[in-house]
């Protein structure tokens, strides 16, 4: 596998799930408690992660937002250097009174997506979908 997909339908309308992806609030609810988030492309996300003790630094390049419908991120910079160009993908849609999210980190070189990262974002994708519905997300 060269990509995750991961696809959420959050009882919620597309603008709340747009804010989730843009708000420096909605990161720290859904996915990093420690992060500076830049939302307008050309700008910049950094997230940090304390895993049992070790901090984990993500850096990302924000590249496509379009409101209400996507948000696109380029990893450049990681402490795992297998991310560094991978793209975060997260394209919403209303459906039947809710909203669909379908997010994809594509990208992945030789030896595909390491299995940690494919349950890291079912966790978060699942945090997302927990914090737009109720303003309570599981973030690291």
């Amino acid at each position: 596998m060269k990509t995750i997909r991961e696809k959420s339908i959050i009882r919620s309308t597309p603008t709340k799930v747009f804010e989730a992806l843009t708000e420096q609030r909605g990161y720290n609810g859904w996915w990093s408690k420690d992060c500076e988030i830049g939302n307008k492309p050309g700008e910049e996300a950094k997230l940090r992660f304390n895993k049992e003790g070790a901090i984990v630094s993500m850096h990302f390049r924000v590249d496509e937002i379009v409101p209400n419908r996507s948000v696109r991120w380029t990893c450049v910079g990681h402490d795992m250097p297998a991310w560094i160009g991978t793209t975060l993908h997260w394209d919403i849609a209303a459906d039947d009174g809710a909203t669909e999210l379908v997010f994809e980190h594509a990208g992945w070189k030789e030896g595909g997506v390491p299995e940690p990262v494919v349950q890291g974002w079912r966790h978060f994708v699942a945090s997302l979908r927990s914090w737009v519905e109720t303003g309570q997300g599981q973030p690291w």
